[in-house]
């Protein structure tokens, strides 16, 4: 995909839609937020219509811990804001942050240039991918980003960072994509739950309960009432299954589900986290992705690091866990599955990352 972030036709565009959106008329309030690096951010917050649609938009000031500033931008579209601090490997800072509704900036801190890229599909189209939080893994130069289409549900994608001031999205070969079930898929999920059955496995780990439904369409309704505790079965805790999609070929190569809350039972058994790779696709390193790709999304439900659970004599499993940062915790033996379980805690933010300090968010 094309950046045209840089192109006359989007700066027409973002000027004159910045013009309509911050109005005296349209001012709201002022709100302050600190990152842990000590960088702090001041945001003024509009509200108003563009082009027939109720918009909410903000202008930031982005000052350093002596009070400098470094940084003034409009975001076009501030209802899901991104802006996050990374460390990244080359030893400088970078901050990712929206200016408008669909593109993205990087903003490094030390030299004070400024990366932008808007795809020229978004632009042709006004409507794609709206970021909404973002993660570097140090260790894959990737940048795991979490968002969502325009009235759709939040996906994850990977892109390659090694070199963020000329980043653009592009998809490597063996990329994924996490993304919520939807009747869409109907015909590879049933492929995906039969190759588990043929293969003599009864359960499939972090894919709310995919192989007790025999009806897909079923499965599908089950899926939708998961998200609050409000329509979620009294038996289930709310949570949001994702399936891990090829992008190369869109086999789904794998599922991941993260509850939004532990019970008691689930604090010592469950873990916030589960997954499984489908068995043909086994041994390609997908699970340790998948985990790494949720963690942003685990962060934006609140949790500043999460439970993964595995049988002790679940060596790969363990494997991924420690890969992706998980800290031993405890074992537990578990009467009711008769076997013992090994908890582990990951951060939600990578080890070395800038990351906002929520406690100092005020009005």
């Amino acid at each position: 995909m094309r950046n045209v972030a840089f192109s006359p036709e989007y700066a027409q565009r973002y000027e004159s839609q910045s013009k309509i959106l911050f109005r005296d008329e349209n001012r709201r309030a002022k709100e302050e937020g600190c990152f842990a690096n000590g960088y702090f951010l001041l945001c003024e917050s509009y509200e108003g219509e563009l082009d027939g649609e109720h918009r909410f938009a903000a202008r930031y000031s982005l000052f350093t811990p002596n009070h400098d500033l470094v940084l003034s931008y409009d975001c076009l579209d501030s209802e899901h804001a991104l802006s996050e601090m990374i460390s990244h490997n080359d030893g400088n800072v970078y901050y990712i942050f929206r200016r408008d509704r669909f593109g993205f900036s990087v903003f490094n801190l030390n030299t004070l240039r400024e990366h932008r890229y808007y795809s020229d599909e978004a632009f042709a189209k006004d409507s794609d991918f709206i970021w909404c939080g973002a993660e570097y893994y140090a260790d894959r130069d990737t940048l795991f980003v979490v968002g969502h289409m325009p009235y759709a549900p939040f996906e994850v994608y990977e892109f390659d960072f090694s070199d963020p001031m000329t980043c653009v999205a592009f998809v490597p070969e063996d990329a994924l994509i996490l993304t919520l079930p939807t009747v869409d898929f109907a015909d590879e999920m049933e492929d995906f739950r039969d190759e588990y059955i043929n293969w003599g496995e009864e359960n499939i780990y972090g894919s709310a309960l995919l192989a007790s439904f025999e009806d897909i369409a079923e499965w599908f309704a089950f899926v939708d009432t998961l998200g609050s505790r409000k329509t979620a079965p009294s038996y289930y805790m709310p949570s949001t299954p994702f399936i891990a999609f090829r992008m190369s070929d869109g086999i789904p190569v794998g599922m991941i589900e993260i509850k939004h809350e532990l019970n008691d039972y689930m604090s010592k058994h469950g873990g916030h986290i589960s997954y499984s790779v489908r068995p043909s696709e086994r041994r390609r390193g997908y699970g340790k992705r998948m985990l790494a790709m949720v963690l942003p999304y685990a962060k934006l439900l609140g949790h500043s690091k999460v439970l993964v659970v595995c049988h002790t004599d679940n060596e790969p499993s363990r494997r991924t866990i420690l890969a992706d940062g998980g800290v031993y915790e405890q074992t537990y033996f578990s009467e009711l599955d008769n076997i013992y379980n090994e908890n582990y805690w990951i951060r939600t933010t990578p080890p070395g990352t800038a990351e906002p300090s929520q406690a100092n968010i005020v009005s």
